[in-house]
């Protein structure tokens, strides 16, 4: 036996270990999976920076973080380039096997970004919302449709790579321009489908700028029902994978959108995409309505943990290597994503085989646990075996 075959005997030996374990070899770039326990994801404004104790929470418990460009009071003199790549280096420097996205919008410009808004070449696509009994707003867009701002908004990505030390980035509002998205209705059906071409190009130009490992996960990739048409499939094979972001976002979703949704994940996962899913509480549309306001951040977080079930069982059913489960109730760093869950404690294990579907109810076991979810109630229960 050569040298060579014994090599690539040793390979394979520890690559069946691994997988029997239920750790999953990482593809080039993608962050580590394991199933030991719920695969989780952090997404969250990180404002000026965190203090040194969020920092060691973050970078203990995740892998897998974005840190979006927000919120930055309109008063900083600092940019969210600069907050993102301290952010990046502090929690890299904590854990190396972490893998740190840059927030980059691809259809308009966020006021965080100051270093990249100043770059941006010639004028933004205006557009005036009429308000009632208010100011009328004035809403920026980027025009996609000229070669220079394609190669401003790559060179920003590339930026974020190599500048700010992040392992690539999150495209939020990549399927803008998609039909009858936000972008029709802006610019019209024409328009806005040259801005969505652009945006496969912008795609591919900034993978080639970024380097070889670098990520792109785009938002948002959605199922479909009689009502709502999909949205996001098209862009997985320009991308590394995609957020599911509105999954029974303030319970308002159907039966059929939501199990196609849960299908549309396992899919892309299981054609080699890397995919966030965004849980919900139910409790949202209060929350968002201000109807919470009143409640202490502890009130909110133990209303949050007694809903977390019904989202977590629909992410166990459909999860394959490389799905992480995101739960808050907002973007910024005090809504949730620096606080911990229980279930994400409690021993997994691999899935003994896919989920088994009745009517609307689905049934999966996994080594440590029993997940059943009833799309047509909402409900759902997770049974964990041999806990601590």
């Amino acid at each position: 036996m050569n040298v060579l075959h014994q090599l690539g005997m040793i390979f394979l030996t520890v690559l069946a270990a691994s997988c029997s374990m239920g750790q999953e070899p990482a593809r080039n770039g993608f962050p580590e999976f394991s199933w030991d326990r719920v695969p989780v994801s952090a997404h969250f404004g990180i404002g000026e920076g965190l203090t040194p104790e969020q920092y060691d929470f973050i970078a203990d418990r995740f892998n897998f973080i974005t840190l979006t460009a927000g919120p930055l009071p309109r008063s900083s003199k600092g940019s969210a380039e600069l907050f993102t790549a301290e952010a990046a280096r502090a929690i890299k420097k904590r854990n190396p096997k972490a893998k740190v996205l840059f927030y980059w919008a691809s259809d308009k410009p966020k006021h965080q970004s100051k270093i990249a808004n100043e770059a941006y070449p010639g004028e933004y696509i205006l557009q005036t919302q009429k308000r009632n009994g208010q100011k009328d707003r004035t809403i920026k867009w980027f025009d996609l449709t000229r070669n220079d701002v394609q190669s401003w908004w790559s060179d920003a990505a590339a930026d974020a790579v190599h500048k700010y030390g992040c392992d690539g980035i999150f495209v939020d509002g990549a399927t803008a321009g998609a039909p009858e998205a936000s972008l029709s209705r802006v610019v019209g059906k024409k328009k806005a489908a040259n801005m969505d071409k652009a945006v496969f190009a912008m795609l591919k130009e900034a993978k080639r700028k970024m380097g070889a490992g670098k990520l792109i996960i785009f938002n948002p990739l959605h199922g479909f029902d009689g009502k709502r048409g999909q949205l996001g499939q098209e862009y997985l094979p320009v991308t590394d994978g995609a957020m599911v972001d509105d999954f029974d976002r303030a319970r308002a979703q159907s039966k059929e959108y939501m199990a196609n949704t849960i299908k549309t994940m396992r899919s892309a996962a299981k054609g080699g995409k890397v995919i966030i899913f965004k849980g919900w509480p139910r409790f949202l549309a209060d929350w968002r309505a201000g109807k919470m306001k009143n409640k202490t951040h502890d009130e909110v977080l133990r209303a949050a943990q007694k809903e977390i079930t019904f989202p977590l069982a629909c992410f166990l059913v459909g999860a394959e290597p490389n799905c992480f489960f995101c739960y808050s109730w907002g973007w910024t760093a005090k809504d949730g994503a620096l606080d911990w869950h229980e279930q994400f404690d409690m021993p997994l294990g691999p899935p003994k085989g896919d989920a088994v579907q009745k009517g609307w109810t689905f049934q999966r076991e996994f080594k440590h646990a029993s997940v059943h979810v009833d799309l047509e109630s909402k409900v759902a229960k997770i049974a964990w075996k041999n806990t601590p």
